[in-house]
């Protein structure tokens, strides 16, 4: 039998594997604002592309 009492924190969550779900929970936070982040440049890239071939020519505002 498993002790139940020791994988219970001192706040009353359960652990998450060997991790504090804090820890879980700041990893998950980190990996949706890569997810967002890696969209929001998919958007950009592709709005760079669009702008380019209906306005060819000019500056630049998207280096990349």
């Amino acid at each position: 039998m498993t002790n139940d009492a020791a994988r219970v924190t001192k706040d009353g969550f359960d652990r998450v594997g060997p991790f504090h779900p804090a820890f879980v929970w700041g990893a998950v936070i980190v990996f949706d604002l890569l997810v967002v982040l890696a969209l929001l440049l998919a958007v950009t890239k592709i709005g760079d592309k669009v702008e380019d071939v209906v306005f060819p020519g000019g500056p630049e505002w998207v280096t990349f």
